[in-house]
């Protein structure tokens, strides 16, 4: 035998253990696939962990008035406001008020040659807050034809104020949670 039968039969380089030609080795690049992997990896785990936190049964703290909330309903009401550039009317309505409470605080604060008196409006507001003082929401709605900078600086009227209390200057809250409301309808019609 020659050497080259040899080396056929004992699976040398060019053939298999069968004897067939060999395949050419195959190298592949798994750099693409680790990458994308190990990337829905770390999506998985923070998927995971999201509903792990939402499962967990927990509250949480909040702060509780000192009274119970059947007293503080005869604490609130609502300031209703009609803006408008002759001047601002505004009324409160109440669910546990007498209409004479109610009516106490109706008022129209008329406009002077600057516009509505926003100083005037954040008094009368402060003077119903002192007598509701659990109240925080105004229904703010505009007569036809104001401009919206008035809308805008009655609502910065009505958020907070300024008062000195035993010399010391504090803003305090007054409506700072305001609903616009459509637009008031005019009262005399179409002219």
């Amino acid at each position: 035998m020659d050497s080259g039968a040899v080396e056929e039969e004992s699976g040398g380089s060019g053939t298999n253990v069968f004897g067939e030609p060999a395949v050419a080795p195959i190298s592949l690049n798994l750099t693409a696939l680790m990458d994308i992997l190990s990337n829905l990896l770390f999506f998985l785990l923070a998927a995971f962990g999201a509903t792990v936190v939402m499962a967990i049964n927990a509250t949480v703290p909040v702060r509780s008035s000192d009274k119970s909330d059947v007293a503080a309903t005869r604490q609130t009401v609502t300031a209703m406001v009609t803006v408008g550039e002759s001047g601002i009317d505004v009324t409160i309505t109440g669910t546990d008020q007498s209409q004479a409470d109610l009516d106490r605080f109706r008022t129209r604060i008329a406009a002077g040659t600057n516009g509505p008196d926003f100083t005037a409006f954040s008094n009368h507001l402060v003077a119903i807050k002192q007598e509701y003082p659990r109240s925080d929401t105004m229904i703010l709605s505009a007569e036809p034809g104001t401009k919206y900078e008035t809308e805008i600086r009655a609502m910065d009227a009505a958020r907070e104020t300024q008062i000195t209390v035993s010399g010391v200057q504090r803003q305090v809250p007054l409506f700072p949670t305001v609903v616009v409301s459509p637009g008031a309808p005019s009262g005399g019609g179409e002219k």
